[in-house]
Order: structure tokens, then C-alpha cells, then sequence
């Protein structure tokens, strides 16, 4: 039984613990960015940075919203890839102390900071119309002034590329469908920001998302691209911090369906749907929930059929849609408190450890909001399992 003096030191660690995770910045990330990257792939889950904690969550749970920004300030050329990408904007943003505990910006004024040629030129707008001819007609107002948009479809962030008639195309930092109103229910799309870049926005060119690796249980869906007769687009091309506009035209043809290949394998997956995702007893009904993964929740898929996975929840079986989830990659070996697998031990691991401690008896067994690799890196003591004593031993390591 600890003792008086040793309880108090406890509780004072314990305030030290709850202060980091509310200031912790984002984890160090290289310099370079990658150059071949297109913009509009970025995901706030990517490996690269998605464990980074910003105030008291991480890219990957909290991180829609300047991914977007991101996207916006490569679009108009105020930033490049090569040097730049969501983590390297996080961690600008943290070494500010811009985000409050949940992961939000204090105040949007810290991105013209951050990125001086970046500014939001609106607070929230809500649309004034409630169909998707109305909506894409205010977002096209504001990008016919030469700014850009970044949309909220039901608590989660987009990036808007640009708009063809009536159809929105977006960016999505949580999945890859391209359509904006094909993905997401019109109901929930009701508010949108506008912001001013480096270059006026041009237009675009829509996206293709890369066909993934066959392997185990593979399906294929196709998207088809609507293009009007002799359409004239408009098109802006970053490279590095220049900007050129190329002009076409583009004479009318049969659209062709672009075929995106995905593969649905046994192993662990994110919650990329802002909308909370149901874990069925019985997934064919839709009956009988027995779970909800939120966004960013971690759970195991013990094996797959076509696009429904098997899961174990709260010690039942459950099936969920794996089109609505992210699958988290193959599993690797973390070195023990490196949680973040950045090669060092900081407050930022210990920001993510104090997010695992603090959905411990919110989430039912089997739902996390780390991986297993992060969790065992979380494990300093080897004890099998991640607790207080993890703390005082994390505190000790980046103390000393």
C-alpha cells in the first residue's frame, strides 16, 4: 500500500500527465514531405502521421480539419509537398500551442500564423439551400471569387476541388471516394468555409485514386465521372511554390467508369467514417448492434467475407462493413515508449498514452483507440498491460 507521501507525489505526476495532454505538440516528423505526393491523397491516418498527438488527441482522430487546410494551402501554391504535408503543418500548429484538448483549433487566426499566405476568409457558413444543385452553387459563388472551400459533412472536414453541373468533388482525408454527395448524405451537409490562398483558385482536374495491391478478398467498384460537352476546365498545377495555369478543352466523350480495386483482409482497422458505424450480430438484417466504432476507433477483424469483416466485441461475435472503415496496415514492432514510432521517447508518446488510459472503461472490450503495436510500445513496465505504473516509469525516462 503506497504510502501519504508517496499517494501525493502520485497525484502530482498524475496533474503533470493531464497538463501534457492538453499541450503536447505534435511528434517530430521529418523535413521532407514526399515529392511524388498528390495532395488530394492525404489521409489523416497515414502512418506517417497519424499517431502525432495535437493538444489531447491525434491527426488521426482529430485531424480533418487542417488536412483540409493543408490541401488548400498546397492547392494555391503556398505550399509544396516536398516539404510540407499534414504532419509538418501539426507540428508547426503544436510548437504554437494552437490546439485545445480536443484536438481543435483555438482560434483559426493560428493558420495565417502557421502559413502566412493562408488566412480563413469566413467563419462557418451554413448553406442557405437544401438540395445538392443549391449547396453546389454557393460553394462554386465562393470558388468563382478565387478562394477555396472546405466543407463539413456531419462533424468531419473535406476539401473541395472543384465542381462539375451539380457535382461536388472533394478530397477526403478519411476515405477515397471522390464525390462528396455520393459519399456523404445530403442532410448532414450544412455548413462550409472559405479560404484565401497564395493564388486565387483556378480550378482542377479530377482525382484518380490509385488502384491498391490484390490480395486475399478483393472487391471492385467503379465510379463514373459525369463531363459535359466541351467543357472548358481550367486547370492549376502546383509545383513547389509555382503555380501554372493550363487551360483545355475537352470535347464530349462516353464517360468511362475509373475501377479502384480494394482489398479486405483479417487484421486491425480504423473508423474513418464520421458517422458512427454499427457492429451487427446479425449484418445481413442490420439487426441486433452490439457495438458503435466512433472515428478513429481501432478494432481487429479476425477474418473476412467479400466486405463484411468478423469481430469480437464485449466477448460476442459481431459483423461489420469494412467499406467504412481504414484498414490500419500490417503489424510492427514498436521499441518499448516510442508509441508514436518517431525514434524518440517525449511528451508526446506520453500525450498518447494518456488518450489510451482515458478511454479505458468508455469503450467495450475489443474497440480501442490505439493499435496493438502502439499499445505494447505503451507497456513500459512488460507487465501486460498499460496502467499507472507505465506513467511514473514514462515520467521517470523523459525526466531523466
Amino acid at each position: 500500500m503506497r504510502t501519504v507521501k508517496e499517494k501525493g507525489i502520485f497525484s502530482v505526476l498524475l496533474a503533470f500527465l493531464f497538463l501534457i495532454g492538453m499541450l503536447a505538440g505534435a511528434c517530430q516528423t521529418n523535413n521532407k514531405a514526399h515529392a511524388a505526393d498528390d495532395f488530394r491523397l492525404w489521409r489523416q491516418n497515414d502512418e506517417r502521421w497519424g499517431s502525432y498527438a495535437i493538444g489531447g488527441s491525434t491527426v488521426r482522430s482529430s485531424g480533418c480539419y487542417i488536412t483540409s487546410i493543408a490541401m488548400a494551402a498546397v492547392a494555391s501554391g503556398a505550399k509544396d509537398t516536398e516539404s510540407f504535408d499534414p504532419g509538418v503543418f501539426a507540428k508547426t500548429l503544436n510548437d504554437m500551442k494552437a490546439f485545445n484538448q480536443w484536438g481543435g483549433l483555438s482560434a483559426w487566426g493560428s493558420v495565417n500564423k502557421a502559413i502566412p499566405e493562408v488566412s480563413i476568409a469566413t467563419a462557418n457558413l451554413n448553406f442557405k439551400s437544401d438540395t445538392q444543385s443549391g449547396k453546389a452553387s454557393e460553394i462554386k459563388e465562393y470558388l468563382d471569387k478565387g478562394l477555396y472551400v472546405i466543407c463539413n459533412v456531419g462533424g468531419h472536414w473535406v476539401y473541395i476541388d472543384g465542381i462539375i453541373g451539380d457535382d461536388v468533388y472533394m478530397a477526403d482525408p478519411a476515405k477515397d471516394e471522390i464525390l462528396m454527395f455520393e459519399a456523404y448524405d445530403n442532410k448532414n451537409i450544412t455548413v462550409f468555409q472559405a479560404i484565401k490562398g497564395k493564388n486565387p483558385y483556378k480550378g482542377f482536374t479530377p482525382l484518380e485514386i490509385p488502384e491498391k495491391d490484390t490480395e486475399t478478398s478483393t472487391v471492385t467498384s467503379s465510379i463514373t465521372t459525369t463531363a459535359a460537352a466541351a467543357l472548358t476546365t481550367t486547370t492549376a498545377v502546383q509545383t513547389k511554390a509555382k503555380t501554372t495555369t493550363v487551360t483545355t478543352t475537352k470535347a464530349q466523350t462516353t464517360p468511362r467508369p475509373a475501377v479502384t480495386t480494394v482489398t479486405y483482409k483479417a487484421g486491425e482497422y480504423y473508423c474513418s467514417d464520421s458517422v458512427p458505424v454499427k457492429v451487427w450480430s446479425d449484418i445481413k438484417a442490420q439487426k441486433d448492434a452490439i457495438a458503435s466504432l466512433s472515428y478513429g476507433n481501432v478494432v481487429r477483424v479476425l477474418s473476412v467475407s467479400g466486405t463484411v469483416g468478423e469481430v469480437k466485441i464485449g466477448g460476442r461475435n459481431g459483423y461489420v462493413e469494412l467499406t467504412k472503415l481504414e484498414y490500419a496496415g500490417e503489424p510492427e514492432e514498436y521499441e518499448a515508449g516510442d508509441v508514436n514510432n518517431d525514434g524518440s521517447f517525449d511528451t508526446y508518446d506520453l500525450a498518447l498514452i494518456n488518450e489510451y488510459l482515458n478511454s479505458l472503461g468508455k469503450l467495450p472490450e475489443g474497440i480501442s483507440v490505439l493499435t496493438t503495436a502502439e499499445i505494447a510500445a505503451a507497456d513500459i513496465s512488460g507487465d501486460g498491460i498499460v496502467d499507472n505504473n507505465d506513467v511514473l516509469l514514462y515520467l521517470m525516462l523523459i525526466c531523466n
